[in-house]
């Protein structure tokens, strides 16, 4: 019984992280503006390693000529060249930076509705 738990609890994560759709936002946009279209913008799939930030960006349509852990409240982030991966815990998909600071943003849904 433990295993087939398990095995539905995989299959559940694998779905829900599937189901998002990373998206670069606008200049100085929020992830809340850049999702608004696409079914909102969800808080638990934040990337955890660079690598896994890596793969994110490159869903987006992003090539970073570097990448830093970064830190701020609006990352993972780039300014169109150089990007920041790691966010600090907890809400982030209403913050946003300058005109200049493009996030990359968790969507719920690849279409706009």
């Amino acid at each position: 019984m433990h295993t087939v738990f398990r095995s539905l609890m995989v299959a559940f994560l694998l779905h829900a992280v599937s189901a998002v759709t990373w998206v670069k936002g606008a200049g100085g946009a929020s992830c809340e503006h850049t999702c608004a279209s696409r079914d909102g913008c969800t808080e638990e799939v934040w990337p955890k390693s660079e690598e896994e930030f890596k793969d994110i960006a490159k869903l987006a349509g992003q090539e970073c000529v570097t990448t830093q852990e970064g830190g701020a409240k609006y990352d993972p982030s780039t300014d169109g060249r150089h990007c920041g991966w790691s966010g600090p815990d907890g809400s982030r998909c209403s913050e946003a930076g300058d005109s200049g600071t493009y996030r990359f943003c968790p969507c719920n849904s690849d279409k706009e509705l």
